[in-house]
């Protein structure tokens, strides 16, 4: 995976933005009107992760 630096750490260049995962106010259900539940997104989650990808702040 290609990485860019930022600061002093060297990050990954794409993000996997979440914030329309779940339910809730501000969740995919009311924004999308999707029906993901956490067994349907794990997999997308653990294939970022094993790709690279990182958990942040």
């Amino acid at each position: 995976m290609k990485k860019v630096k930022l600061q002093n750490e060297m990050i990954p260049s794409i993000a996997l933005g979440t914030w329309s995962w779940g339910t809730g106010q501000g969740g995919g259900d009311a924004i999308f009107g999707n029906n993901l539940i956490a067994e349907d997104l794990k997999p997308v989650f653990d294939s970022a992760m094993k790709a690279g990808l990182r958990k942040s702040n």
